[in-house]
């Protein structure tokens, strides 16, 4: 791995820890709505629509247009500025889990989950993955394949086969890992909102403020690394 992105994975399963966070807290505090993706809010959307409920078809409406609209945001602030937007993914994500702990408890699920709509699209845009490997921080599906379809094929090779071997149990290990840490997540925040309710999602700072200080870290790495390959230059 090249030096400067030797924190790409520690920061990969620390905002996988951070999705673990988000979804748990979505379903067990919203009534089991999960705030991190679209399958089942578009589901019920076309199930409000055909059943004329229109109310609840235009929050349903709402919560589709945030997350697209994160999407977008995120495409447009990659390609028009240089901002560092995993940076700016951590400061969204911190500010949406400190105000939503305030969120009243009788609040309609689906409109007190729009910050969270937000924030995992912009998260899932900007964390793509590491060691070259797509993959998600909000959600597990895509993991779960990726570490089953790697293990069966590790398993299918031959004992000459060494080399892909190698490259499948990496593959595993990676998806896996990123599985591991999104459900550690998800277990802290259960075991948070079994005794702080509502206000467990506070919790969620801890991974979020180890992964700023890891990136921190790794900027000043490449820094001095670029300042090193300089003097190297001159010299």
């Amino acid at each position: 791995m090249e030096k400067e992105k030797v924190f790409d994975v520690p920061i990969h399963y620390l905002m996988a820890v951070c999705g673990g966070f988000l979804g748990a807290y979505a379903l067990l505090s919203r009534m089991d709505i999960f705030g991190s993706a679209q399958t089942a809010n578009l589901i019920e959307l076309v199930c409000d629509i055909l059943g004329r409920d229109l109310s609840q078809a235009a929050i349903r409406l709402g919560a589709l247009l945030i997350y697209g609209g994160s999407m977008v945001l995120s495409a447009v602030l990659a390609k028009k500025t240089s901002l560092n937007l995993k940076y700016l993914t951590i400061v969204l994500d911190a500010c949406v889990v400190i105000a939503i702990g305030f969120f009243p408890v009788h609040m309609d699920p689906l409109i007190a989950l729009y910050p969270v709509f937000f924030v995992t699209a912009f998260q899932w845009c900007v964390f793509k993955g590491a060691k070259g490997y797509v993959s998600s921080t909000i959600f597990s599906t895509n993991n779960m394949k990726q570490t089953v379809l790697s293990v069966t094929e590790y398993l299918l090779c031959d004992a000459s086969e060494t080399e892909q071997k190698q490259q499948h149990a990496r593959k595993a290990a990676f998806f896996g890992g990123t599985i591991l840490s999104f459900h550690t997540g998800v277990a802290l925040e259960y075991l948070a909102w079994k005794t702080s309710g509502m206000h467990s999602i506070w919790f969620c700072i801890l991974p979020l403020s180890a992964s700023l200080g890891l990136l921190l870290l790794q900027e000043e790495s490449l820094k001095n690394l670029l300042g090193i390959r300089k003097a190297g230059q001159l010299s």
